[in-house]
């Protein structure tokens, strides 16, 4: 036995001087993983045709795009890069053959490139390796995808395999014509670098990875063996300036998608009717349904046709992204928002509910905070009100209509806050605006916490007045302005009232509050409620509907629960509705919604929990629906009746 043991000894110290000589005489603390791996690194760069404006900083359309020294070169920021690396198998007739392309396992099986469009990967160092550029960014911590189907928005193709673009360069940045699967073996770190300019082609790809194969309309198929619809001409770099001008907004605002991963189609030739838009009800597209992850997208486009191609239009871009997020924002809350906001982007819409209204105006200043413009330009089509918006003009309203239901106002009210915010005086100059710190007004835009006292609920529906008096809230470190020492009581009032929205806010009359209170335990066998009045007076058609949004057509309320309470709930519609026309009432808090047409009815019996300690809240919104024609003023009575 000692024997043994000191030939175990012996042998023991022959391996570690092998080690030893093997790693040039380490210390204990280093590792192999240097030997064994590299770093592929590099930027992404993109050409980018610039706005023209005149010495007023009103635009004027597109630079020239055929004289180079017009173009900008721009770092492409937060753009997805994706290594592949070859897998090689030696058959027994010793010919080497390719077996599969795998995806490199990073964060995410991926990285994005930074604020400066830089990126680097540790990958191994000995096998053929292919760097991709694809259109997917980083929103925020949640993805924006390019999508490139040559159908747009309506491809009935699964949101899972939609094609996106992708361009390929092997370690040594080589990619030859052609050629999907551009491969080399990398000698050590390596550098890639992607240029794009304004008509390289991209490859249409698959980006779904499952166990080195993608997953197609046509079965399984090796990782980029093929591409599934060929090149692609004419996109360049307007791929990346979509994707950019995301990257602008989500810099100031933190998150660019509307609550979740957000799908922009954009092909060459294809426009949609709406123009270009995001659709935030789920149920219009069944096939944005993510069935690899179990959740639905958002399904938006961006104009695409050969007169009115919106991929440099940032003004018609940055508003839609900003729709998205204040959507989100008020998801979930107290009074959460119907489904989608309808309207053309650029609108002068007045009469407004007061969340939309809060939507439709701040997704305007928004997008001019970060332009550091008043000025929103479609350099080629109308998918704004005007070629060229300004969102100070209020010419549209009328003075009874300048209030804090009409999202123009609150669109103009808004950039002198950007103005006052950066110690700009209104109405200032173009030299002025280049001055502007997008991140100075920012908090004005942001949802608030929850607006009632208890902090727990929402006193009303998000709305201009809750997000004005975000202004008072102390200075964070990460602000660069304090906007509480700025905007005291008497320069709020002097700032908001031209616009209709007195301040500090009244505590009587119709601005006090955007809710009625309907009290404790409501009984209809004891204390009715007070009917009220549903009119589409202020109603506007849309694309040949319209979409019940206006001020009237809304009414918002609660009540507490002292207890849980099982109610009979009745609705009385005086005069009867006509044919296509109905009342919602929900129900936020329990999620359900009903819906009474004609004269009315009643729900079946149902239990309203008292969730919390007592007086628990129930929030009450009723809405009048007739998107195909207008419907007379109604009078509706909502009763609560006990039930055993």
């Amino acid at each position: 036995m000692p024997l043994y043991r000191a030939t175990l000894r012996a042998l023991g110290a022959v391996v570690l001087l092998a080690s030893a000589l093997a790693c040039g005489g380490k210390k204990s603390g280093d590792t192999a993983t240097a030997a064994t791996t590299i770093t592929v690194s590099g930027t992404v760069t993109y050409s980018r045709v610039p706005l023209a404006t005149d010495a007023n900083g009103v635009p004027t359309g597109l630079v020239d795009s055929t004289v180079a020294a017009n173009l900008k070169s721009m770092p492409a920021r937060y753009a997805k890069i994706r290594v592949y690396q070859r897998n090689d198998q030696l058959n027994p007739d010793g010919v080497t053959k390719s077996t599969a392309w795998t995806l490199v396992s990073s964060k995410d099986d991926s990285t994005y490139t930074d604020a400066n469009g830089a990126y680097a990967v540790t990958v191994a160092k000995d096998k053929p390796l292919m760097v991709e550029l694809l259109s997917t960014f980083d929103g925020g911590g949640t993805p924006v995808n390019l999508i490139g189907d040559p159908a747009g928005i309506n491809s009935t193709v699964p949101q899972s395999t939609r094609l996106r673009y992708a361009m390929r360069k092997a370690v040594d940045g080589t990619a030859p014509s052609g050629d999907p699967t551009p491969s080399a073996l990398p000698a050590g770190d390596s550098v890639v670098n992607f240029t794009v300019g304004l008509s390289d082609a991209w490859w249409l790809v698959d980006p779904t990875l499952i166990s080195g194969y993608l997953m197609g309309p046509e079965g399984a198929h090796p990782v980029l063996e093929t591409s599934l619809s060929g090149r692609t001409t004419g996109t360049g770099s307007r791929v990346l300036a979509i994707g950019d001008t995301v990257a602008s907004y989500r810099n100031t605002f933190g998150t660019a998608t509307p609550g979740g991963v957000l799908d922009l189609h954009y092909a060459p030739g294809v426009s949609e009717p709406r123009g270009s838009f995001v659709e935030f009800d789920h149920s219009v597209y069944p096939l944005a349904f993510d069935y690899l992850r179990q959740t639905f997208h958002y399904f938006g486009s961006i104009q695409g046709g050969p007169t009115n191609d919106d991929a440099w239009d940032e003004g018609v871009i940055l508003p839609l992204i900003a729709r998205g997020a204040l959507y989100a924002s008020g998801s979930g809350r107290t009074f959460s928002i119907p489904r989608a906001p309808l309207f053309p982007v650029g609108a002068a819409l007045a009469d407004l509910s007061p969340d939309m209204a809060r939507i439709e105006g701040l997704a305007g200043a928004m997008a001019a905070d970060v332009l550091k413009s008043p000025y929103l330009a479609d350099t080629q089509g109308t998918g704004l009100a005007a070629p060229v918006t300004d969102i100070r003009d209020l010419s549209g309203l009328t003075s009874a209509q300048i209030t804090p239901y009409a999202a123009p106002a609150l669109r103009a009210l808004a950039w002198e806050i950007i103005l006052k915010a950066n110690s700009l005086t209104s109405p200032g100059t173009s030299t002025d605006w280049a001055k502007i710190d997008p991140l100075a007004a920012a908090r004005l835009f942001l949802a608030p916490g929850r607006t009632n006292s208890d902090g727990l609920r929402d006193s009303e529906p998000l709305n201009i007045y809750s997000q004005v008096a975000r202004l008072k809230e102390s200075k964070t470190a990460a602000e660069p302005v304090d906007l509480a020492a700025i905007f005291t009581d008497s320069t709020l009032g002097a700032l908001t009232t031209p616009f209709g929205m007195p301040w500090p806010r009244p505590t009587t009359g119709p601005l006090a509050s955007f809710v009625v209170n309907w009290g404790t335990d409501p009984n209809a066998l004891t204390t009715p409620l007070a009917p009220f009045t549903l009119s589409m007076a202020k109603a506007v058609l849309v694309r040949g509907s319209y979409p019940n949004r206006s001020e009237d057509e809304v009414f918002y309320s609660g009540f507490n629960l002292s207890a849980d309470r099982r109610y009979v709930i009745g609705v009385s519609i005086s005069p009867a509705l006509a044919a296509g026309s109905e009342v919602d009432l929900d129900l936020p808090y329990i999620d359900r919604s009903f819906a009474f047409t004609g004269a009315g009815g009643t729900t079946e019996a149902l239990t309203l929990p008292a969730y919390r300690t007592p007086p628990a809240y129930h929030p009450v919104r009723v809405r009048l629906k007739s998107p195909g024609a207008i419907q007379p003023d109604v009078i509706v009575t909502v009763s609560f009746t006990p039930s055993l």
